[in-house]
């Protein structure tokens, strides 16, 4: 069995090297399309073999509507000539909607199109499946739960000491926001609750790469005692020593299906901060999570509160059975079983 992965590795996320290691482990010839070169690399692919896609906006999607309609109908062009072709296409449907979609009506009608293209559709969650069932009228038959595997050893420990680093004493209590800092991301209402609730032993780390809307946001703000920005892409060597310096993780996205961010929190078995939403459900126990209803005023704010109680109560939650469902290889079994038609 012969599949064309798009993307095959990432230096962004480990999630595509992991998936692919596994799926090789599980006896699966895995190839590499090439990002950005989608069109030039199907055409190795021969009747018989599968091309398995991640991110499909990136073969069609321009900010400038008329290269986003050019763009559209030469992917279409190429999802066609794979079907005449009987090459089994493969989504793996991350988010119902790219973030910051500009052409909102283009790219729904984009993504039910590619929808009725695809042999085969992978979410991450029941909650996801539904979701995608609604939006683009897709059969229940055609999609496949899989659930997103744990990043549990993957990030390794370098002795760096990240509260030696921003000068926060050993005994406070530390937030951690880390991963891109986008405006979806929700990091000015963060912000605002982290001045709402901070104390002379609170801290608040925001750590990532910003874009430009919100590097003037954050020159704009006030009041940033007690708040370390570290604006820059967190190399993966410094990943594991910098979660192990907090106590909590705040994840105030606006909006989620699935998040790698926080499997990654818990992979590292961290209490995290989020909206409530399904997929908590079908990937968290009791006290992994304080969930807080985003159109409350004060909703944010109150869970951060009860999170640093939850902390103080040192309760043990049952990490190492949760993490055990998110094996990858368990994962690469599923996924193998889909491509075969056993799914």
């Amino acid at each position: 069995m012969k599949v064309w992965m798009w993307p095959k590795s990432s230096e962004l996320n480990f999630y595509n090297d992991l998936l692919t290691d596994s799926l090789c482990g599980a006896g699966v010839d895995i190839r590499d399309l090439k990002h950005g070169k989608l069109f030039l690399k199907v055409g190795q692919a021969k009747p018989g073999d599968i091309v398995h896609i991640h991110w499909m906006h990136h073969a069609y999607q321009n900010r400038n509507p008329l290269l986003f309609i050019v763009k559209s109908f030469l992917f279409m062009m190429t999802l066609i000539y794979l079907k005449l072709r009987n090459i089994q296409l493969i989504w793996t449907i991350h988010n119902l909607y790219p973030h910051n979609a500009k052409h909102h009506r283009m790219e729904r009608f984009m993504r039910g199109l590619i929808c009725r293209f695809c042999s085969k559709l992978i979410v991450a969650s029941e909650s996801i499946k539904r979701k995608v069932i609604a939006e683009f009228d897709v059969p229940a038959k055609k999609l496949f739960v899989v659930k997103h595997g744990h990043y549990l050893g993957v990030y390794k420990r370098n002795g760096l000491d990240f509260r030696e680093k921003y000068d926060i004493p050993e005994v406070a209590d530390v937030y951690l926001f880390l991963g891109a800092i986008q405006a979806y991301k929700g990091v000015e209402d963060l912000i605002e609750a982290f001045n709402a609730v901070k104390s002379k032993n609170s801290y608040l780390i925001i750590a990532g790469k910003a874009d430009q809307e919100m590097k003037a946001y954050l020159k704009r703000v006030q009041d940033m005692d007690h708040i370390i920005l570290d604006l820059r892409f967190i190399p993966n060597e410094s990943i594991a020593d910098l979660i192990s310096a907090v106590d909590v993780m705040v994840m105030p996205y606006k909006e989620i299906t699935t998040s790698g961010s926080a499997i990654l929190g818990l992979s590292f078995k961290k209490l995290i901060v989020m909206p409530n939403n399904d997929f908590i459900d079908e990937y968290f126990k009791e006290d992994m999570v304080v969930r807080y209803d985003p159109a409350e005023d004060n909703g944010l704010k109150n869970a951060m509160k009860v999170a640093l109680n939850v902390k103080n109560k040192d309760i043990s939650p049952n990490y190492d059975e949760v993490l055990e469902e998110l094996e990858w290889s368990t994962i690469a079994k599923q996924i193998k079983n889909v491509y075969q038609g056993s799914g």
